[in-house]
């Protein structure tokens, strides 16, 4: 696990795509399919949609390319939008980025984007009415931190968003039943959940860790939706990095030697092929989206 921790931190502070493939129009494409379901739930969820008329200060946490700001910026009413503030923050400079290109290109309106570590983000207490973190504390090394420092930012009344990975979803069930099909043992030792503290899949204990820091009208849901997938070259396109570093973190160097990286790509090409012709898929996924609100 720790290696497999290693390599998406690494992944996701130097993102390359081996075929050349545009990087920056890959995230948006990855956040428009996958990440925007999940936070428009998770903002209707903290009562911030189209119907919300009083102004809030948000930051959005492990921001990626501002997948929140972004749906508030086209949601929220511009007279309400135009008293709010919302701070996109990450710690990584290369999505971040990509999110000043986006909040530039769409002009988001009162809307700073900036360098923040999640784990500790140096504002002050009380800083927020709302705190929305998408698809980041199942990742987050230090996730307990990055909790703990969520809500100590917020106002009193403030409310807390964040969404999970509920189960195995998308690319990971492909890549298991591809190692099964190869002709030498192919190991695949990884789930979604890369920081070491708690248990973010599992909606109870979501819901009492909630409740144990301190949160009231804590609220659990579990969020399924569809991904599609165009082809299987869109499919390695995307996920592709992903399998490198299933190759990197639970091989061996032997392994990887006698079966090197173009060889295995090529076998899961050929296996989802068979599976799927020239025609593309929907992947299901599954997520948790929980929200509580700070003790007035």
């Amino acid at each position: 696990m720790a290696n497999v921790a290693k390599g998406f931190h690494k992944l996701f502070n130097n993102f390359r795509t081996p075929d050349g493939t545009d990087i920056e129009e890959l995230f948006l494409d990855h956040a428009d399919r996958v990440s925007s379901p999940l936070a428009l739930a998770m903002l209707a969820q903290m009562g911030l949609t189209e119907n919300t008329n009083t102004p809030f200060t948000l930051f959005e946490n492990a921001a990626g390319v501002g997948v929140v700001a972004h749906i508030l910026q086209r949601t929220v009413k511009a007279e309400v939008l135009g008293k709010s503030k919302i701070i996109c923050g990450d710690s990584s400079e290369q999505v971040l980025g990509f999110a000043t290109n986006r909040s530039e290109k769409e002009k988001w309106v009162n809307t700073e984007v900036k360098k923040i570590d999640a784990e500790k983000t140096g504002f002050d207490n009380g800083t927020f009415t709302h705190v929305a973190t998408n698809l980041g504390f199942h990742v987050i090394p230090d996730s307990e931190s990055a909790l703990n420092d969520a809500i100590r930012i917020l106002k009193p009344g403030g409310v807390l968003g964040l969404t999970t990975v509920h189960r195995d979803v998308a690319w990971l069930p492909e890549f298991r039943e591809a190692f099964k099909s190869f002709p030498f043992e192919a190991p695949l030792e990884m789930g979604l959940q890369t920081t070491t503290w708690g248990n973010w899949s599992d909606v109870n204990w979501i819901q009492k860790t909630l409740e144990e820091k301190g949160l009231e009208e804590v609220n659990v849901e579990v969020f399924a939706w569809l991904n599609r997938m165009d082809s299987v070259d869109y499919f390695l396109t995307s996920y592709g990095m992903i399998l490198d570093i299933v190759m990197d973190s639970c091989w061996s160097k032997e392994l990887r030697k006698q079966h090197p990286r173009e060889e295995v790509h090529g076998l899961v090409k050929a296996f989802l092929e068979k599976k799927y012709g020239d025609k593309g898929w929907n992947a299901s996924w599954i997520g948790v989206v929980a929200t509580g609100r700070v003790p007035i």
